[in-house]
């Protein structure tokens, strides 16, 4: 038999209701948490009970969390399909969105963060069993969860209240009483009070707390999906670096994402996943192991888990935005941009060829003009992602139903992905360009890095500032553990036929390859520059170097790191498109480009146009200019009437409060 719901148990945290207005966002009375007479949670039913609540409410802002940052992003588009709440964000005049939008509700947030904040002031961390914390686990978990809400919040409605204490009376809920601040103060606070609960940094280490959810008879033979504690919760490190980047304090940035990635032999190494041309001659696609990294098989560090049926409670709706269902009658909301097509077009996809005769190792260059189709001139990616296809012939001749089906396969609805591997490693190639490490930075988009790479390919340089920063104190990334992907590891014949490269440990051989002496092949390939999941052999590419092209004048380094940013916002658009990071991303980076000038002062808050140009130039990008056809009107609501001051025109807004 199915349970109602994937929490198998009676949770102690209910959330109830919504209220719809400000006044009511922070008060009691919207039943934000249930209280106790007795407030300690000192049992492990309690703290884990409570923490299932917590994941519970996370629902609520789950589906909300993908649409807002794509929808204001560059990379979508509408269909002409899509509902009256989508074209209201789609239209950036966030001053006249209705309430009653869908995706219009701080309270679902604040729902969040008060049940947080009520376990975070009564989880007895003082409690210890056998020599260890009982609670701790779940008590970091939730300063976790907490700050993860927070960002969210502050990327949807820019300035927040910072609200650190549940509301547990009406007198708690005014808002006079509560600070308002945008997300680089909000993320400086956060991360303070993390490390100052835990100055010696030992919870890092904390292991998640332990259950399982899921797993149910599904009544036809199936079962639901499985999911596993530890992906539902958000390592610290994580989001220890995610404060840091919004508060730009880069190198404590870099820090944390790098000891997530390696960290007393914990090492998450960026994979392999590829889509690749099958030869030089560039007609026929080879393996794709990059999209079933996604959908059903998709392993996140961290994800919201959702229900598998409507009567069970919240379900995702990101399946009838994005692909064709039943339920929308094939007619799917929102596809990829032009935008976002002609970025994917734009790259030059190398083919890495060894001629067997001579052992000459050279790139091959597709030629764009082989193909018609965008989606196979550039990066592979979005067309690995992206399927579309004819309907049955009986579906074409009606008149309701949508002639072809688009599907994304990045969907999961039972698993809305919070944080993934290649996630962390582009926020610390942006956290190291930021920090003055741009080479190394882009190495991770190029080469992958690995302790050799590094040794042989940065300079002396940036290998001591990663020192005298903090952010690593000895060789980084080591050669035990990230072993680099060499294409060159086997040769191939003249004619270039064949795949260009072989994976498998246990097959290495088949007749299209001749296999290298001993001693020069790698027994085990796990990290690759992230721009070689789409674009061919990075490593190699000749096109995909740092190039200058808007020189200030001013600090070389400076021009270079801005360089590299920009390489490294266009991986952002290939490799996770579509997943609610983008608006963000560009948020993020033209925050960054503020504090070039001189933020907080002749700098501004934001380099509003850096973001503006994009968004305004989402329909009207042609394969030659990322900025032609720009929607002049949507860009001077998102540069607004002074370009260095906060844009409210960026944020959708809180119900009833000042700008």
């Amino acid at each position: 038999m199915k349970s109602k719901t994937i929490f198998s148990v009676i949770l102690t945290a209910v959330l109830a209701g919504a209220a719809v207005s400000c006044e009511d966002m922070l008060s009691v009375d919207s039943s934000s948490v249930i209280y106790a007479k007795d407030n300690t949670l000192n049992h492990t039913y309690d703290t884990i009970y409570s923490y299932l609540g917590i994941l519970q409410r996370l629902q609520s802002i789950a589906d909300r969390t993908v649409v807002l940052g794509e929808i204001r992003g560059d990379l979508v588009a509408l269909t002409g399909r899509e509902t009256d709440d989508l074209r209201e964000l789609y239209a950036y005049d966030f001053a006249k969105v209705k309430e009653t939008n869908k995706y219009n509700d701080p309270l679902d947030y604040y729902a969040v963060i008060n049940n947080c904040n009520y376990f975070i002031e009564n989880a007895d961390t003082s409690f210890y069993r056998n020599q260890e914390n009982v609670f701790l686990k779940e008590y970091i978990a939730v300063l976790s969860l907490r700050a993860w809400t927070y960002l969210q919040l502050a990327q949807v409605y820019g300035k927040v209240y910072f609200v650190d204490k549940p509301i547990t009376s009406g007198d708690q809920a005014d808002e006079s009483k509560w600070d308002y601040v945008d997300i680089k103060e909000l993320a400086a606070r956060l991360a303070k009070d993390i490390v100052d609960r835990f100055p010696d940094e030992k919870f890092l280490d904390y292991r998640a707390p332990h259950f399982s959810l899921g797993g149910n008879d599904n009544d036809d033979g199936s079962k639901s999906q499985k999911h596993k504690s530890e992906n539902l919760v958000i390592p610290v490190r994580l989001i220890l670096g995610d404060l840091y980047l919004w508060s730009e304090d880069y190198a404590k940035a870099a820090k944390y994402y790098y000891e997530y990635l390696y960290h007393n032999t914990t090492f998450h190494p960026a994979g392999i996943n590829t889509i690749l041309w099958n030869g030089y001659s560039f007609m026929n696609l080879g393996d794709d192991t990059y999209a079933g990294g996604f959908g059903e098989k998709a392993n996140p560090i961290s994800y919201i888990p959702m229900e598998s049926e409507e009567y069970a409670g919240i379900i995702s709706d990101l399946p009838n935005v994005f692909n064709s269902t039943k339920k929308n009658d094939y007619w799917p909301q929102l596809t990829y941009s032009k935008a976002m097509l002609y970025q994917s077009a734009r790259q030059e996809y190398c083919y890495h060829r060894i001629i067997a005769s001579s052992g000459v190792s050279t790139p091959v260059y597709m030629d764009k003009r082989l193909q018609d189709n965008y989606l196979l001139k550039g990066d592979l990616r979005l067309q690995s992602i992206f399927e579309v296809k004819a309907a049955k012939d009986g579906d074409k001749k009606s008149t309701t139903l949508n002639s072809s089906r688009q599907t994304l396969k990045k969907i999961n609805s039972e698993k809305i992905c919070l944080y993934r591997t290649d996630l962390v490693y582009l926020r610390l190639a942006e956290a190291l360009n930021r920090a003055g490490l741009p080479h190394m930075a882009f190495g991770i988009l190029k080469n992958g890095l690995t302790q050799t790479f590094i040794v042989d390919s940065i300079s002396q340089y940036e290998r001591d500032k990663v020192v005298e920063l903090g952010i690593s104190t000895s060789d980084m990334f080591p050669d035990s553990y990230f072993e680099q992907t060499y294409f060159q590891a086997y040769q191939f014949p003249t004619d270039g036929s064949g795949s260009y490269i072989n994976n498998d440990k246990s097959n290495p051989i088949s007749a299209d390859y001749t296999k290298p002496v001993a001693g020069q092949r790698s027994e085990y390939y796990n990290t690759m520059g992230i721009h070689t999941r789409g674009s061919g052999d990075a490593a190699i590419n000749d096109y995909y170097v740092i190039t200058v092209n808007e020189p200030t004048g001013g600090d070389p380094m400076q021009d270079t790191i801005r360089a590299v940013e920009e390489l490294i916002l266009n991986e952002m658009a290939l490799e996770t498109c579509f997943e609610g990071y983008r608006f963000g991303d560009l948020m993020r980076i033209s925050m960054h480009r503020a504090k070039d000038t001189g933020y907080p002062g002749t700098g501004g808050w934001a380099d509003n146009a850096f973001l503006a140009a994009r968004v305004a130039s989402r329909e009207g990008a042609t394969m030659e200019n990322p900025f032609a056809g720009r929607d002049e009107a949507l860009y001077q609501r998102l540069v607004g009437s002074n370009a260095t001051q906060y844009n409210v025109n960026w944020f959708l807004r809180m119900r009833d409060t000042k700008d």
